[in-house]
């Protein structure tokens, strides 16, 4: 008879070492008695605590008691340090060890200590951080600080995190904070396009660097922030505003063909964007007076006895700034044709650009002509 009943014998046991001994534990019984009967939380603490470390509890292998002191005793009192703390504990402890009291979220079945430690992860993470973004929107820094570091506790795998905590070092204008808070988030997901984007955009902020600073420096930190622009667009699923933003890095780093051949593939790609024509355009403006205005200050230099070389080069360069001009005249007037409203700035920027072109054609180009005739130079 006693060996017809070994196998049923066995399975009770199995199941009493996965669950655990909490249901048996005299502390246990105790906490739960008294939260959920006498609703005293205050007791239900300490016999839980009691329990936790209780070596009629098997406090290495039951994960009910943490357990429960997160989600019915420290959730109930929101003290979201505490519950963290606790969940964390029961993980560790015995992560596939079952739930007295199953439940479902959604269509999904909860009857693991680790599917309930994820379920109350993201259920409790959801309310401190939107608790903390109302608190930015209040412009309660300070409290919303406080209120990430504890969504970080609760959930440190969401990367929303880290790009929240970071933003409010950046507007404390700590950026050293800033950028280990991204590192820390990267540590965690390491394809997030936003943190990659946000660490490139706080290397470039024009406030970030002291003015004592070398021009060193910052062409290291314009091809630190080229390498993460470039990450960021790799696991983007918009990447089109940062491959914007990555343009003017090459060009920044004198990269100018780099700057043309990428502004062409962000035209193939978003043939219809207006912004990205303006943009454009502005890249050829920028290329236009880099080299217009230092020409202009060494034609003004030149007479017919200068090295022939120079006249040639002076010439050549003119026609260069004026080509570039062109080129940012037309992208404005396509950026006007897109665009829906009428933009001031886009009509300025015609306008300069035209007038530019003017100059070269009325008055540089026919005076370096002349010089270059007097000092028997062919430009041609």
């Amino acid at each position: 008879m006693f060996m017809k009943n070994l196998p049923i014998l066995l399975l009770i046991l199995a199941l009493l070492f996965v669950t655990g001994c909490a249901s048996t534990c005299m502390e246990y019984r105790s906490a739960t008695t008294a939260a959920r009967s006498e609703k005293n939380l205050i007791r239900a603490e300490e016999w839980g605590m009691k329990a936790l470390v209780s070596p009629e509890c098997n406090p290495d292998r039951d994960a009910m008691t943490p357990y429960f002191l997160a989600t019915e005793v420290y959730l109930n009192q929101k003290n979201y340090r505490k519950m963290a703390e606790m969940l964390t504990i029961a993980e560790k402890r015995n992560p596939d060890q079952l739930l007295e009291n199953p439940f479902k979220l959604g269509d999904t079945p909860i009857q693991t200590i680790r599917e309930g430690v994820e379920a109350y992860r993201e259920q409790e993470w959801v309310t401190v951080y939107n608790k903390a973004v109302d608190l930015i929107k209040k412009e309660r820094a300070g409290k919303a600080h406080e209120q990430i570091e504890i969504a970080i506790l609760i959930n440190h795998m969401k990367a929303e995190n880290y790009s929240t905590l970071s933003a409010l070092h950046m507007k404390n204008k700590n950026i050293d904070e800033a950028i280990i808070t991204i590192d820390r988030g990267l540590e965690v997901d390491d394809k997030n396009s936003m943190l990659y984007q946000m660490k490139a955009d706080f290397l470039l902020n024009d406030g970030l660097l002291d003015s004592s600073t070398s021009e060193i420096l910052d062409s290291n930190n314009m091809g630190i922030a080229k390498e993460l622009y470039l990450k960021a667009i790799k696991y983007s699923d918009d990447p089109g505003p940062i491959m914007r933003k990555l343009l003017f890095v090459y060009i920044d780093l004198g990269e100018n063909q780099q700057a043309i051949d990428y502004s062409n593939q962000l035209l193939n790609k978003y043939p219809d964007d207006p912004d990205l024509y303006y943009n454009v355009g502005v890249l050829y403006q920028r290329l236009t007076m880099e080299m217009f205005d230092p020409v202009r200050d060494l034609f003004l230099q030149i007479t017919p006895e200068s090295d022939p070389s120079t006249i040639s080069e002076i010439y050549n360069s003119f026609k260069t700034s004026r080509q570039y001009a062109y080129n940012a005249k037309d992208y404005f007037l396509q950026a006007s044709d897109l665009e829906l409203d009428e933009n001031i700035s886009t009509g300025e920027a015609v306008y300069e650009m035209r007038k530019l072109m003017n100059q070269i054609d009325e008055i540089f180009i026919p005076s370096i002509r002349e010089t270059a005739r007097l000092a028997g130079v062919d430009l041609e």
